[in-house]
């Protein structure tokens, strides 16, 4: 028989009004982070499908959905297997199907991800390690992305800070030391232990020693994030090297340490 489209699919797909703005997208695609969504009329008929790679030249946000989404929508059945929709996927561009019922009505969303979720993991069993946590809070770039994974990582049992820091070359090891440790205890992410700074303070020489090799000479400016999990903490420094830092390249570092 094999597995149905049902038992794969999300069933809860984002579903947006095709006049909306790409502006008006914003917190649901922080908040859902979703591979497709589906584009209704004001007669809630299905009139299109919008991935996020469609909005990566975007720079108008008050421009309206609809002129940036694909009007080819492929749907298929609830009751349909996953091989059916593996083989209409293969054969569009599309990454995801509209999922319906008999009656032609929108019951859920089938992705390429959700084929084959059950290798990759990508939903409640996969879990963050201090080490992958610390790595998207250093790269959020916004209030939002930083409140999102902030959750996120307490939700996973872990504490977390995030900090700031911009030094020259020669200041920058002790800066980014200083800054990640009072941040760190400022958020209860470790204590006003010796033992605790000098094991955040190991960390962070990695993160320097990293930057030196690749960048010899050169201060810079860095979001720094520390994740604190059961017997280990990660700080990783995400940012740029240089004398014009504006077009210099970002890149990531990370350090831990046992504590």
């Amino acid at each position: 028989m094999g597995i149905k489209v049902k038992d794969i699919m999300d069933p809860n797909p984002v579903i947006v009004s095709e006049n909306q703005t790409v502006f008006d997208l914003k917190e649901v695609m922080i908040l859902r982070q979703p591979e497709a969504i589906l584009v209704m009329d004001e007669n809630k008929k299905l009139t299109g499908i919008l991935t996020p790679s469609m909005l990566a030249t975007v720079t108008d946000f008050e421009e309206k959905i609809k002129n940036f989404m694909s009007t080819v929508v492929y749907k298929i059945n609830a009751n349909q297997t996953v091989r059916d929709a593996a083989s209409q996927l293969s054969l569009s561009e599309l990454e995801a199907l509209a999922v319906v019922d008999n009656i032609d009505g929108i019951v859920g969303i089938v992705t390429n991800k959700d084929i084959v979720k059950d290798l990759v993991e990508e939903k409640s069993a996969q879990k963050l390690t201090p080490e992958s946590a610390v790595i998207y809070l250093a790269m959020t770039k916004d209030s939002e992305q930083e409140e999102y994974w902030i959750q996120r990582v307490t939700n996973s049992g872990f504490r977390a800070a995030i900090t700031q820091v911009g030094a020259t070359a020669e200041k920058l090891p002790i800066k980014l030391r200083e800054a990640t440790i009072v941040a760190a205890i400022a958020r209860s992410v470790i204590r006003e232990d010796p033992r605790e700074k000098f094991s955040v303070s190991n960390a962070v020489r990695d993160i320097y020693n990293q930057l030196n090799i690749i960048n010899p000479g050169l201060g810079g400016g860095f979001k720094v994030a520390i994740v604190r999990g059961e017997g280990r903490i990660a700080v990783a420094a995400f940012g740029r090297c240089g004398h014009a830092l504006a077009n210099g390249n970002e890149q990531i570092v990370m350090g831990g340490n046992i504590i």
